[in-house]
């Protein structure tokens, strides 16, 4: 017995060129995206991309246009530049993926890897041979090179003594209620400190924070302990009401030092070790498709897109 397929959304986008999500509002089954602009005008373009439940990450079946009436139906390969389900309900790592080959010591950190992360995603570091005070720490990626590189875009590397030589990472599903722990990587000798954090963070003015820096391999350990509430925020950053200006500088130990185990500093809701919390819980998680490079249609292209769900109450 056949299940049918029923729509459950459907639009269009003028694709910039560069990946991107698409949430849904459930799970997808079959997911398509047509290219409006190319359609019976240009040869050799990519007119149709097809996902099917089951296809890996990366993957797509797609029809390009050869002219007159000429179609090629192609099969992007697994880890190739095609579609990859996005489920931020699920909270479990990704697989390994061993294939970088360098990050540079520079701001921000590019990480070589054939395997490039997806853009916004969160990856955690490891194996990280040359530059082990980053390893296994989550970051998220601002930047990609398809098939080529991923930016560590919160990290500055530019004062570590040499570039890793061997990167590996897993995608890190975002855990979707507010607040939540992050990793420091930077905190500024200033009135205000300013904490910078590996992961872009959903703190908001006016809540309290504590920061935890008990390793003094780090440096400021003045400011280990000390609870402060929030004046400012960026993506990546969090103004506190802390003057450190008289505190010793933070910065990250060598890879030498890593190696023999060191404690990353990081910061915390007040609600995590006291009784309230002073933002709301609340639970973004949703389901999406993510059109990479192979799929999303060149800049300027008017892009329809739809995706269906089998009904399985027929």
């Amino acid at each position: 017995m056949s299940t049918p397929l029923s729509l459950i959304a459907q639009g269009h986008f003028t694709s910039t060129g560069v990946a991107r999500t698409i949430e849904l509002p459930k799970y997808p089954h079959y997911f398509v995206v047509k290219n409006r602009s190319t359609w019976g005008t240009a040869p050799t373009a990519v007119i149709q991309s097809e996902w099917f439940d089951g296809f890996g990450n990366g993957q797509a079946i797609t029809i390009t246009e050869g002219g007159g009436s000429a179609l090629t139906g192609t099969a992007i390969a697994a880890a190739g530049t095609g579609f990859t389900l996005v489920n931020l309900s699920s909270q479990t790592p990704g697989a390994a993926i061993a294939t970088g080959t360098a990050i540079t010591a520079a701001t921000p950190a590019v990480v070589s890897d054939a395997n490039d992360a997806p853009l916004g995603s969160i990856v955690r570091m490891f194996n990280t041979t040359g530059m082990l005070q980053i390893a296994g720490l989550d970051f998220t990626v601002t930047a990609i090179t398809g098939g080529v590189d991923f930016t560590l875009g919160y990290l500055n590397a530019a004062g570590f003594a040499a570039a890793a030589t061997n990167s590996d990472y897993r995608i890190i599903p975002a855990k979707y209620y507010s607040p939540y722990r992050r990793w420091i990587t930077n905190i500024t000798a200033a009135n205000p400190a300013v904490i910078t954090v590996s992961v872009a963070h959903n703190y908001l003015v006016g809540d309290k924070i504590v920061i935890h820096n008990s390793d003094a391999s780090f440096g400021m350990p003045e400011i280990d302990g000390l609870q402060a509430t929030i004046t400012a925020v960026t993506a990546s950053t969090i103004t506190t009401d802390i003057d450190s200006t008289a505190f010793t500088a933070f910065a990250f130990p060598t890879s030498a030092i890593a190696a023999a185990g060191v404690t990353h500093p990081c910061v915390t809701a007040v609600g995590e070790v006291a009784t309230k919390l002073t933002s709301s819980l609340t639970n973004g998680a949703y389901y999406g498709m993510y059109l990479d490079t192979g799929v999303v249609g060149a800049n300027t292209n008017v892009m329809d897109w739809m995706a269906f769900s089998r009904d399985y109450t027929v």
